[in-house]
């Protein structure tokens, strides 16, 4: 640690007129918590030297209690592992996945599906496929600014400006938890890198294709109710997928949403965030289809178990579910038998099943809903998220300056008569 004293004067004027000179002794020194340079002032030199001691003993003992940084292999390790058990399964897969491939390297040069090749087969890409990325022997307080952004160019260049955005924040995270837990500081995050990455805009459906829809949920006795409760609620497919009818009560008008479905078909006892587990108000059109459902839907050992389960194959008879199996509809199923044959048979264009909660989130808050109360039904736990992210027009906008006119007070009358407020 680095530390100087030097000797300033200081002149200061009386009311007589009298100057009087100060001598002071000023203790420069680097804080060691920030790195930023400080400055303590003293009345004398023995003063001065004592608080210098002092201060280099401090350090001394901080820099023997100081842990050692790790390398960047440990700490996206350590970072995993953080992870594990905090988020699902598949989100910790793609975790996972970007540490190992696009921060720690080396990379695979090529389109996805060379990458997905050698990623599942196991087989080692020849040697002129493989980029280096940042490494994982590197000491992670050895790693600059320069070098993240130089990193952080290649992986753009090298895939879609989304994954280099999910990279960058993997290890920005990874920073950040190093620094805290271990008590050193790291470079930053550089600004401005490259490209920035631009939200695709989802397509939706407008007020008339959503009354084709919803016409169709109550013609269709066999799948009506399953794409209907999406546009009603605005609930997360997974959270859709994993209701179970103990959750719904069609008295109150409620389906309690405390679970979600996983890709391979299991149940997880909790949400997407601790927001996620809310209550979802339920309209009279979606309890008529569910009170209706509710008579055939298929049966588990005898009794009702998931909302939404697998009907098999109508044309035949329907494998026997496996060991274990509840019934699961699986999203892929969902995708492909339920949810795009709805669009083919009406002549509409196909979009996600997610967009189904953008349409209910911007539908209610087109219909004046208070956006805490949007940000409640959608599980957020601030109204800003949903601000951000779930706010589209989904009206026509042909009328929407004539209500400008109405609220300045301006009419098309006044307006040709000369008379009332010119604008």
């Amino acid at each position: 640690m680095h530390t100087t004293i030097t000797k300033r004067q200081t002149k200061s004027k009386h009311r007589d007129g009298r100057v009087s000179v100060h001598d002071r002794y000023v203790l420069n020194f680097n804080d060691p918590a920030t790195g930023k340079r400080r400055e303590r002032r003293f009345n004398t030199r023995k003063e001065a030297m004592a608080a210098q001691q002092e201060l280099l003993c401090n350090a001394d003992v901080l820099k023997r209690n100081k842990r050692e940084a790790p390398t960047l292999g440990e700490a996206a390790e350590y970072w995993l592992q953080s992870k594990a058990g905090t988020v699902n399964a598949s989100t910790h897969k793609s975790y996972k996945q970007i540490v190992e491939h696009w921060i720690i390297g080396p990379a695979i040069k090529g389109t996805p599906n060379t990458r997905r090749y050698y990623g599942h087969s196991g087989a080692r890409p020849p040697t002129d496929l493989l980029v280096p990325m940042l490494g994982p022997k590197v000491k992670i307080d050895e790693i600059r600014t320069a070098e993240i952004r130089k990193w952080y160019l290649r992986v753009q260049d090298m895939a879609t400006p989304y994954v280099a955005r999910c990279a960058r924040k993997a290890l920005s995270s990874i920073f950040r938890m190093i620094e805290e837990d271990y008590d050193i500081r790291l470079a930053r995050m550089p600004t401005r890198a490259g490209k920035a990455y631009r939200r695709k805009q989802r397509e939706l459906l407008t007020e008339e294709q959503m009354r084709k829809v919803l016409g169709e949920a109550q013609r269709d006795k066999r799948w009506g109710v399953y794409y209907a409760f999406a546009f009603m609620t605005g609930v997360r497919p997974s959270e859709m997928l994993g209701l179970l009818w103990k959750d719904v009560d069609l008295d109150k008008g409620v389906a309690r949403i405390c679970r979600v479905q996983e890709k391979d078909g299991s149940l997880r006892p909790f949400t997407k965030t601790d927001a996620g587990m809310r209550e979802v108000p339920l309209n009279g059109f979606l309890l008529n289809l569910l009170r209706e459902w509710q008579e055939r839907c298929p049966h588990h050992h005898g009794k009702l178990h998931r909302v939404f389960p697998a009907q098999g194959n109508p044309q035949g008879r329907s494998r026997p579910p496996a060991d274990g199996s509840d019934g699961a509809l699986l999203l892929n199923n969902y995708r492909n038998r339920v949810w795009y044959p709805l669009f083919d048979r009406l002549g509409l264009p196909r979009i996600q099943p997610y967009a189904a909660r953008h349409m209910a989130l911007s539908f209610l808050q087109a219909q004046g809903v208070e956006i805490g109360m949007v940000a409640k039904v959608a599980g957020h736990v601030n109204p800003q998220i949903t601000l951000q992210y779930y706010t589209h027009a989904v009206r026509e906008c042909g009328d929407m300056m004539d209500k400008l006119s109405a609220a300045y007070g301006v009419s098309e009358r006044l307006a040709d008569t000369g008379t009332g407020v010119q604008i």
